[in-house]
């Protein structure tokens, strides 16, 4: 899990990074990077889409059930990651899979 973690923050450091070099040698935001920038979701948001309670995703988030990013106090979740851990925890049955092939 340890390992998983570190790629997750690896990956997030380098799309953030991307998101800040298109801020413009003003400063300014450039609208263009939000579309580069990766999709941040609240715990609110995380709940609407999974219809699970609020307490039970900040349970996942203790545990390390789930991806989440840490900026300051505040958690959130990185729509792409949640995308693949969704399907990670999908189950197939065995007559499924078998007749997939």
């Amino acid at each position: 899990m340890q390992r998983r973690k570190d790629n997750t923050f690896s990956r997030v450091r380098r799309e953030l990074a991307m998101a800040a070099a298109n801020v413009n040698t003003f400063g300014r935001w450039d609208p263009q990077s939000a579309r580069t920038a990766p999709e941040l979701m609240t715990a609110r948001e995380l709940e609407a889409m999974l219809k699970i309670d609020v307490k039970t995703i900040y349970s996942y988030v203790h545990r390390g059930l789930i991806p989440y990013v840490k900026i300051q106090s505040n958690v959130r979740f990185l729509k792409q990651e949640i995308l693949g851990w969704i399907e990670a925890q999908a189950h197939r049955p065995k007559l499924y899979a078998n007749h997939a092939k």
